[in-house]
């Protein structure tokens, strides 16, 4: 290909990037719609029940107390689990989901955290599940960071031990907070892939040109992509949240999960979020890493680079046939004995 045929190819995929970025300006540029509720008014979740084994689906019995907080003039939604231990527990593990989820999906992880004596806390953070979005509020990653520290704060009135327990994207947002707040006992995640990583970002996005093209062109023309809201599952590989392709599509269409719209901002800050301590010199707290070993979106490699450079006490444990949200066996019943282990010796 001479000169002139590369700079014609160049021109042609500039229009084409911004014929794109136009053309999600004109489907969508509202800010997210304020949405408080409460889950029993929103049944889809009851659609994940049927693909879970028996130990992970919810009980009547052991359905959350759901709560409102205000944070920003926004209403963020709580699930509260109470542990076996009654009020005598001093121990709290708050539950990060990631982007394709929210805190009631991860409520499928809480019996064996109460079994050991914990409470669970599951928020939904802003932009999924019921929490209520002021409508002149645009959310960014850097928030997420913010209200999870703020969030350990308030609840540290109540807690002698706080630990972030971080699924998928949350695992990176729980080492983010931890590092932000300086005051945690223990990070629990079952993934580490930073997202500044060039191949990290290629393992997200739903395909090269976007990683490639459509992030750096985000980040130069931010000034009129940044309040686009868009699904999240054209963004990203929700068809890899979990390995089996009827389970990921209950995921894709969950109007509270991965069907949920993200806006440029968000991503754009996500992408270029530094932690406040970078992994080399973080001391604060020790670290379990649970990474499934069947994940076809971000492979144990993209998570151990960051692992090997945690300088705090530290495990990786392989969960053995799981995938990216880990319910198979034997994973599971490993996750259940490692979480176990750390909370009661952390």
């Amino acid at each position: 290909m001479n000169e002139v045929e590369n700079m014609k190819t160049t021109k042609n995929t500039l229009k084409l990037t911004l014929f794109f970025i136009l053309s999600f300006s004109i489907l969508d540029c509202r800010s997210v719609l304020e949405k408080p509720d409460k889950y029993s008014n929103h049944p889809y979740w009851y659609r994940y029940q049927r693909f879970l084994p028996d130990s992970m689906r919810f009980k009547e019995k052991d359905l959350p107390q759901e709560e409102f907080w205000t944070w920003k003039k926004n209403q963020i939604h709580l699930d509260r689990y109470t542990s076996s231990a009654g009020d005598k527990t001093k121990c709290l593990v708050i539950l990060l989901h990631g982007g394709g989820g929210n805190g009631r999906i991860l409520g499928t992880l809480a019996k064996p955290i109460r079994n050991a004596g914990c409470d669970v806390l599951a928020p939904d953070l802003p932009g999924y599940g019921l929490s209520g979005i002021h409508k002149d509020y645009i959310i960014h990653y850097d928030d997420w960071v913010l209200l999870v520290s703020d969030l350990i704060n308030k609840e540290r009135k109540s807690y002698q031990k706080i630990h972030l327990f971080g699924l998928s994207l949350g695992g990176m947002l729980a080492y983010h907070s931890a590092s932000y707040n300086g005051n945690i006992d223990g990070i629990i995640a079952t993934t580490l892939a930073d997202p500044r990583e060039p191949d990290v970002r290629d393992a997200f996005a739903a395909n090269l040109f976007l990683s490639r093209v459509g992030l750096p062109l985000n980040n130069l023309f931010y000034w009129a992509t940044d309040n686009i809201n868009v699904p999240i599952k054209w963004l990203s590989k929700m068809e890899y949240i979990t390995n089996d392709p009827s389970f990921s599509e209950v995921f894709s269409k969950d109007p509270n999960a991965g069907g949920s719209k993200v806006s440029f901002l968000f991503l754009r800050t996500l992408m270029n979020h530094s932690p406040k301590i970078e992994p080399e010199n973080f001391q604060i707290c020790p670290v379990l890493l649970l990474h499934p070993g069947i994940d076809p979106w971000t492979p144990l490699p993209l998570s151990e680079r960051t692992f090997q450079k945690i300088s705090s006490k530290k495990k990786l444990v392989v969960l053995e046939g799981a995938g990216h949200f880990p319910y198979e066996e034997p994973g599971s019943s490993q996750m259940n004995r490692e979480i176990d282990l750390f909370l009661k010796t952390n």
